[in-house]
Parts: C-alpha cells; structure tokens; sequence
C-alpha cells in the first residue's frame, strides 16, 4: 500500500469511514478529535498546543481515546506520539478510561490494535524504535472487512474485561 500525499491520511479515511459505520448501527460513538494549526508560510504549517488525542469515544459506557498512526518502515517509532498525547493517556489511564494506539504498517499492509500502558511500559524497559515482529508477538492484528470497516471493537471488549 502506498501512503497518501499527506502522512496519516489512509489510516484516517478507514476509521473515519469505520465510526461512520459504528455510528449508523448504534455500535460506538467515536468522534474525531481536529488537530489545531495555523498556516505560517505557502507551503508549511506550524501545531499550536494540541492536548485530545486522535480519537474520543465511548462504548457500552466506557470512556476511550486512542492515536492512529501509520508508518512506512518495519518499526514504530515512539517519538510519533508527542508529549501532551502522552500525557492525556497517561491521565486517562489515571482516571480509569481506556488509551490506546491504532498502527498502520505500510509495507505489510496491517493494522494493529495496542494497549497504551502495555506498550509505554516495554519502550520505558527497551527502545523506543518497536520492531514490527513485536506487534505481531504482543498486539492484536485487527483486519479490514470488505464494507472498508475496521472493526477493533472485540479489542476494545478485551480491554473493558480487564477493569
């Protein structure tokens, strides 16, 4: 799969299309979160302060927030999530609701489903490059259906069964 001219843009057409679907079915509500950004030159921008993550929702009434993130190379590198993502997933965590990411890998072609505290907790014991081998050990492959939904929501219940 080839990305899209503007980094993150497949991932995000799919879970947008995705919650579209949840939404019409009465599944989940996700709502997408718009990144604020001001244009300082033709052809550059520059991020204000931005503190919600990707994604909001709530299911079967558990709060959630999650990051999508694509990448093109046989790793993940942590330094995509920037400190105040850390820190509201640290603060979801902390306040009893469920963070995690959602990682496209280009070059395979799949997407995985990953616990936020899980995976912050073996980059502070390792690195912060995550070898894509590791996903495919320790995460859950979610797989894109023939109506374009990405249904991560048999994830989610995993998640909720362990609170």
């Amino acid at each position: 799969m080839q990305p899209l001219n503007q980094q993150g843009m497949f991932l995000e057409t799919i879970l947008n299309l995705t919650h579209e679907k949840f939404k019409i079915d009465n599944e989940c509500l996700v709502i997408k979160i718009p990144t604020n950004w001001v244009i300082t030159k033709a052809n550059d921008h520059s991020f204000l302060k931005h503190e919600a993550c990707d994604y909001i929702g709530n299911y079967q009434g558990y709060y959630f927030e999650f990051e999508a993130k694509e990448t093109y190379k046989d790793f993940f590198d942590w330094k995509m999530i920037r400190k105040s993502q850390i820190l509201k997933m640290n603060q979801i965590i902390q306040n009893q609701g469920i963070a995690f990411l959602i990682i496209y890998f280009g070059e395979h072609d799949s997407f995985y489903f990953v616990d936020y505290l899980f995976l912050k907790t073996w980059v502070e014991a390792n690195q912060q490059h995550i070898p894509y081998e590791w996903f495919e050990l320790n995460t859950q492959k979610i797989y894109l259906n023939s109506q374009l939904k990405l249904d991560y929501l048999n994830c989610l219940k995993m998640q909720i069964a362990k609170k």
